[in-house]
């Protein structure tokens, strides 16, 4: 037999028999199986925030690159709204692109099918739905209230959620009092986080094809 086996066989032998018999011993081993776990938790929540900040990091430098060398454009500026609404750099490129009909053309499908999958609460959608939420509008003065009205006002002219130009007005009156928020992380939404997102994106969305159009 293997004496360090022997050995160690003996040493949790003993470590067992203090364990039993000494509670002092086996509150101080709990104490630390906490601290251990807790650590580790620490740890593991430091290597997490490092990677994203890593990531994060690695991807806008990617995408400056592809700014610069005129790459994507299109796909850039509706991936993140926001981010394409404060870059006048970026909207300006677009606007050379789009030029080019076809260019214009494709633009035009992909900002509708970005405003399209916006969904928030029972007006905020390309269709309403009233059976979701107990009780639509989910709010009487905000974002999904916001957007009734302008359903409301679109079915009077009889036109359809994307069409950009129509019952605006009053729409991005009541987007513009949100201010642009720096937040991303979806995984740490609240409500009121998820509600500022949206109206974000959706300001950030008429705003670029007001520039653009």
């Amino acid at each position: 037999m293997n004496p360090l086996s022997v050995f160690e066989a003996i040493g949790h032998f003993f470590y067992w028999i203090l364990y039993l018999v000494n509670p002092d011993f086996k509150e101080e081993q709990k104490i630390k199986e906490i601290e251990r776990k807790e650590h580790l938790q620490l740890v593991s929540k430091i290597e997490k925030r490092k990677a994203q900040e890593s990531n994060k990091k690695e991807f806008e430098e990617n995408r400056l690159t592809k700014i610069n060398n005129n790459e994507d454009l299109l796909k850039i500026c509706l991936d993140d709204p926001v981010f394409c609404d404060n870059n006048i750099i970026l909207k300006e490129k677009i606007e050379e692109e789009i030029k080019n009909p076809d260019r214009r053309k494709i633009f035009e499908e992909e900002w509708k099918n970005t405003f399209k999958s916006i969904n928030y609460g029972c007006y905020c959608r390309n269709e309403t739905n009233l059976y979701i939420y107990p009780k639509c509008p989910i709010d009487d003065i905000s974002l999904d209230q916001a957007c009734k009205l302008r359903h409301d006002c679109l079915k009077s002219e009889n036109k359809t959620w994307v069409d950009s130009d129509s019952c605006k007005t009053d729409f991005l009156s009541f987007l513009e009092r949100i201010p642009y928020s720096n937040k991303t992380n979806l995984e740490t939404f609240s409500n009121e986080d998820v509600f500022i997102f949206t109206a974000n994106k959706y300001k950030a969305l008429l705003k670029i094809k007001n520039k653009i159009n």
